[in-house]
């Protein structure tokens, strides 16, 4: 059974750091909360990534990438709903491999491994990441997207242990439909049909 507590472990191994419930003078990202604006810090010591298209420039840059194929040819709004989710997963998986290595050498070279901050741009502008890092680049354009006003739903970067930790995006719509943005899995697509892993949570029915 998959363990869906480990926000609780990252809070309670960082509490006398913590100053109600902010880390470094950054509100946390976890389940059903904004990620712009966020940093994501892990249930064990590793980095502390920051999300925010204001201060740094590669997550706007890839926005634009996804608006350009989401809104081709300048379609109706209505119909660029359904072209958003696809947009922004294609966007970011073509933007970013998965590569454990390239991300420990680069965590190693900032010194970030020991909760240390580090941007999530700095991954992106080396088209490198593992889960985590292209969940939260999933969230960040779909909130972007949010704020234009193309869509209404509800993201969230959602994490588990199933033998392994994993996180993933989720992107509820305005009639309750569950999709997962899942690059680093290879899945994208309503919660009910994934069949690589179990994205439901604890009071989902299974």
């Amino acid at each position: 059974m998959a363990n869906w507590d480990r926000t609780m472990f990252t809070e309670k191994r960082l509490e006398d750091v913590l100053e109600e419930g902010m880390y470094m003078g950054r509100r946390i990202i976890h389940r059903d909360t904004p990620i712009d604006g966020g940093v994501y810090i892990g249930a064990g010591e590793r980095e502390a990534i920051v999300v925010d298209s204001d201060k740094y420039p590669a997550i706007r840059k890839l926005y634009e990438k996804a608006k350009e194929k989401a809104l081709v040819d300048k379609v109706d709004i209505s119909v660029a709903k359904v072209l958003i989710l696809n947009a922004v997963y294609d966007t970011v998986k073509e933007a970013m491999k998965y590569d454990e290595k390239a991300v420990d050498a680069l965590v190693n070279l900032c010194h970030s491994g020991k909760d240390g901050k580090i941007a999530l741009d700095m991954f992106i502008s080396r088209n490198i990441g593992v889960c985590r890092h292209m969940a939260l680049t999933c969230g960040a354009l779909l909130e972007l997207f949010k704020k234009e006003g193309y869509l209404r739903g509800d993201i969230s970067i959602d994490r588990n242990t199933d033998g392994s930790g994993h996180a993933w995006c989720r992107y509820t719509n305005s009639g309750g439909e569950v999709y997962i943005l899942d690059v680093a899995r290879d899945y994208i697509g309503r919660i009910e049909k994934a069949a690589n892993w179990d994205y439901r949570r604890p009071d989902e029915p299974k």
